[in-house]
């Protein structure tokens, strides 16, 4: 599937264009806010190919996409209805902004603000990391410094001298050494730099007011004129006469900064809304930017700028003064909770504090030890991969979020890929990552630019051979424990080797024919599900917790014949699931399933009323009326299997639903049974198509016709 049918079926299961009110993106995830979120099918949304979760938070529905975000983000602008969407603003009204927490939608509106500008700021950081590279090569040369040491050439923070003047007169040699260097170097600044500008523009713009005013207020307190201040200042205060008072200028320097741009946006937006609702709108365009401006720019000046500036000095401080004392429990503490921070998104003001650091120290503490985090996931989805052999689906997704892992420094889709599907990976993570973060900051590694921590971006983080020693302590301790302890959860093991000996004598039958569909999906899925056939229907009303999805003993007689292992379909391949005899679907009276449009597959005129599950799987949905169920598959296929044409209409009358939605089942277990004359008498035709609803995961989806009994080859699938 390609992004562009990808982006179609996510906006369809967002509820169209006409139910999204604010659309945009951050590194790894669709960030949307829906006028309804019962419009909303987060099924389709979770069964779309590239999909690995979905999340609601804070009113905010955010799909997670991992690396093709930006891919699916642009073709979904490009869909109908989707050109005046984009990224529009949130409606200050909006009820769901309104039902989210203050400090939800505190987090909402820094990651928001952020996001559009992240591209540009990861890029150029990795422009200075390539610098910061080099001057440790010593690829500039070599001067004497204030210490008379010989060192390296430092062309981003200039000579160490002891006179100022000696020491700008050599970085003006410097700069006429290597000029071309200089003109990166101001490259590798210029987002860094400017950052309140573009903070003001997004910040201004999520909250619903104007962008360039958000940016005007910010960029404002960056002009030589109000930076000339700095020449009359006393201890950095200029007192100022207004209107019969002495009003204190505290002269700062805001570049780099990141919350004076922020509570300045958040005070614009209620701001410009008062002077629309007074202003007559025919002078909207002149007075409303024109008052915004003269009211809050000396506001920021006098009061928001430095309040911004002393409350990002408050966090870092505090954050330092523990690191001075224990630096290794700052980095254990970061490494730890890193984990999960990130799905509830709360690294972002943690990003906000690191920023900061850059601009005002030169160096960060804090980007460091959260390598150790991200390393720690990347070691245990490659130790997935590694294990996961016969599960060639969950070694695909494992293997590629490895990849941009270790590359791109994206740990979302190893998070939701797979960390979040086995939970027992998480003391794998927790341990090497506080680990490998308390080594990091105990051997006094720091940052000296903002990008996601990958290989790549090692050379940033100083000195790189110490910090290449935590990070190795943090993947390969993962990467160990994996493959030491798996990454299933002990229940579900113990309990598949139960299902394993009850079943003992089906699994015999299926140990003598290895080329049955049962014994290729018990290689592929890793379980023994196929073992249990003449026992599953015995147990399955302890599994479903005392729900009514017991097969009748007429079931269970019926799947304990069933010839789930005397087949020769692949791992892929789909058994009947009932008997009857098979046709196309190309024959089935109803156009949605004779053209394929929910997928390929093949139907069935039945001669039985009961329906069995192919192959182990998970039942992933039910419906109230009882025609119909779907699965998804240990083997990675979904199914839809649908008794009878529109029998929906049936209200449930002659179906009984054995099963319930989320509940694990095994080959041969009754999902449903149906009352022919029932449905017959309704004047409904049987006909049931089965379905492999994710056709596009596959390159072919083939299927038999001809008489068929359940758990008889049906469906072909070539991966």
């Amino acid at each position: 599937m390609n992004n562009s049918q990808m982006g179609e079926q996510i906006l369809e299961g967002l509820g169209g264009p006409e139910n999204i009110s604010h659309f945009t993106h951050c590194a790894t995830r669709l960030r949307v806010t829906p006028k309804s979120h019962g419009a909303i099918d987060k099924d389709k949304i979770e069964s779309t190919p590239g999909v690995l979760s979905i999340l609601e938070q804070s009113g905010q529905t955010q799909v997670v996409l991992g690396d093709k975000v930006e891919g699916v983000y642009n073709e979904m602008l490009k869909l109908p209805g989707m050109k005046n969407v984009g990224e529009g603003t949130v409606d200050a009204d909006d009820n769901d902004e309104k039902k989210a927490g203050l400090l939800t939608r505190v987090f909402d509106v820094l990651s928001d603000a952020f996001r559009p500008i992240l591209w540009a700021l990861l890029g150029t950081s990795m422009i200075l990391t390539l610098i910061v590279f080099l001057q440790q090569l010593g690829f500039f040369g070599t001067y004497t410094d204030l210490t008379g040491q010989v060192v390296n050439i430092d062309i981003v923070n200039g000579p160490r001298l002891s006179d100022p003047d000696a020491a700008a007169s050599m970085l003006n040699e410097w700069r006429l050494k290597f000029p071309f260097w200089f003109i990166l170097l101001a490259a590798s600044l210029s987002v860094l730099q400017f950052m309140p500008i573009m903070i003001g523009a997004t910040a201004a713009k999520r909250l619903g007011a104007n962008m360039w005013v958000g940016a005007a207020i910010p960029a404002a307190l960056m002009t030589g004129t109000f930076q000339g201040f700095a020449d009359v200042a006393t201890d950095g205060v200029v007192q100022v006469p207004f209107l019969g008072l002495t009003i204190p200028l505290y002269v700062m320097n805001y570049t780099g900064q990141i919350f004076p741009p922020l509570f300045a946006a958040a005070l614009l937006a209620p701001l410009e809304r008062f002077l629309k609702k007074v202003i007559p709108t025919m002078l909207h365009m002149v007075f409303v930017p024109m008052l915004s401006v003269l009211i809050l720019v000396p506001l920021t000046a006098f009061l928001i700028g430095p309040f911004g500036i002393k409350f990002a000095l408050l966090i870092s401080d505090f954050i330092g003064n523990i690191n001075e004392i224990a630096p290794w429990l700052v980095g254990a503490l970061i490494a730890g909770l890193y984990l999960f921070m990130v799905p509830l998104g709360l690294h972002w003001p943690l990003n906000a504090v690191m920023i900061n650091n850059l601009q005002t120290n030169g160096f960060d503490f804090i980007q460091s030890p959260m390598g150790a985090y991200n390393f720690a996931v990347f070691g245990v989805v490659t130790g997935v991969a590694i294990r996961a052999r016969h599960n060639k689906l969950l070694r695909q997704t494992a293997t590629g979020a490895a990849v941009s892992g270790l590359l791109g420094g994206i740990s979302e889709p190893s998070l939701y890929g797979v960390v979040l599907r086995y939970k027992r990976v998480f003391p794998l993570i927790l341990v090497p990552a506080v680990i490998g973060g308390a080594l990091i900051s105990m051997l006094g590694v720091k940052s000296y630019a903002f990008a996601f921590t990958s290989l790549l971006s090692i050379p940033a983080m100083q000195p790189a051979p110490l910090y290449m020693i935590g990070l190795a302590v943090a993947y390969f301790g993962a990467l160990v424990g994996v493959l030491i302890f798996g990454y299933d959860s002990k229940t579900s093991k113990k309990a598949l080797e139960d299902d394993a000996t009850e079943g003992e004598t089906v699994a015999d039958r299926v140990e003598e024919n290895k080329t049955s569909s049962v014994a290729a999906g018990l290689a592929g899925a890793g379980v023994a599900g196929a073992a249990t056939a003449s026992a599953g229907a015995h147990r399955s009303a302890d599994q479903a917790s005392g729900t009514t999805t017991a097969a009748s003993s007429s079931d269970s007689a019926a799947s304990a014949d069933l010839p789930w292992a005397g087949s020769n379909n692949s791992g892929l391949d789909v058994p009947a699931p009932l008997a009857g005899r098979a046709i196309p679907l190309a024959e089935v009276p109803d156009p949605i399933f004779a053209g394929e449009k929910l997928g390929k597959g093949a139907a069935i005129e039945p001669s039985g009323n009961t329906v069995y599950a192919p192959a182990a799987g998970k039942v992933i949905a039910t419906f109230p009326s009882g025609h119909a169920v779907g699965l998804r598959l240990d083997n990675g296929a979904e199914l839809l299997i649908h008794v009878g044409i529109d029998t929906v209409s049936l209200n449930g009358q002659g179906f009984d639903v054995k099963v319930t939605k989320g509940q694990q089942v095994e080959a041969g277990q009754a999902l449903l049974s149906f009352d022919r004359k029932v449905i017959e008498d309704a004047g409904f035709p049987l006909v049931t198509p089965v379905l492999v609803t994710n056709t596009v995961k596959f390159s072919e989806v083939s299927a038999k016709t001809g008489e068929v009994a359940p758990g008889d080859d049906l469906i072909q699938i070539t991966a």
